[in-house]
């Protein structure tokens, strides 16, 4: 385990990692697997907050959580540039962070909007390639004890042997079914920023499907197609 963030972080753009992205590891159905993993994280741990967040070429997707704020549960995503969870991918190693506000090189949006400070993270693997973390989160400086920190790992295996059968059940849409959801979301996707989305959907200006839409639409540009229903 590390407590040092990596500062070559190339590794996230890698083709290769990012092709292993799918229609089901990034379907917004709730799964009840990766939902008992993420509450057991919370409880093992006692931080408020656990997560499978997957980061794709533009987003941290959260596949499963526990805890977020309303506008994250909502949304399911931040921008990847945002994220803590873009250093453990980057690293392939675990990451512990005790107190966010003596970590200059961290992104400051989630510092200062949700007031994070502790974050423990575990690489997510699909496929042989890092695909997340699995990850938790307390708005108060923590440390956790060894026995908590392996229990974690054993979780975040767990985590990674339920999206690699996940991704293993997928098919993909036909290319006609998929070129026209990419042009959809594409169309939405241009015309709004994810923090323009968080902020409209704060204020009241977007409802919450319009929200999702364009979530997806972002979802789309990383690469992902929902599977079908």
């Amino acid at each position: 385990m590390s407590d040092t963030l990596p500062t070559n972080l190339s590794s996230l753009d890698d083709r290769a990692r990012l092709n292993t992205f799918d229609g089901r590891l990034l379907d917004r159905t709730p799964d009840p697997e990766l939902e008992r993993l993420v509450g057991r994280a919370a409880e093992v741990s006692g931080f408020p907050i656990a997560l499978v967040s997957l980061v794709t070429e533009q987003i941290q997707f959260f596949r499963a959580q526990v805890g977020l704020p309303p506008d994250l549960e909502a949304s399911r995503a931040t921008d990847r540039c945002t994220s803590f969870c873009q250093f453990v991918v980057a690293g392939d190693e675990a990451l512990r962070i005790e107190d966010a506000t003596r970590e200059p090189a961290l992104p400051t949006d989630l510092v200062e909007r949700y007031g994070i400070r502790a974050y423990v993270g575990f690489p997510l693997r699909v496929a042989g390639k890092t695909v997340g973390s699995f990850c938790v989160i307390d708005v108060k400086p923590r440390r956790l004890e060894p026995a908590q920190l392996e229990e974690l790992s054993q979780l975040a295996q767990a985590a990674s042997a339920r999206l690699e059968s996940l991704a293993g059940r997928w098919a993909p849409p036909q290319e006609a079914q998929g070129e026209k959801s990419h042009r959809a979301w594409m169309k939405v996707a241009e015309s709004q920023s994810l923090t323009s989305l968080s902020e409209q959907f704060a204020s009241g200006r977007l409802s919450l499907e319009e929200f999702q839409r364009g979530l997806g639409a972002l979802a789309t540009l990383a690469g992902a197609l929902e599977p079908p229903r």
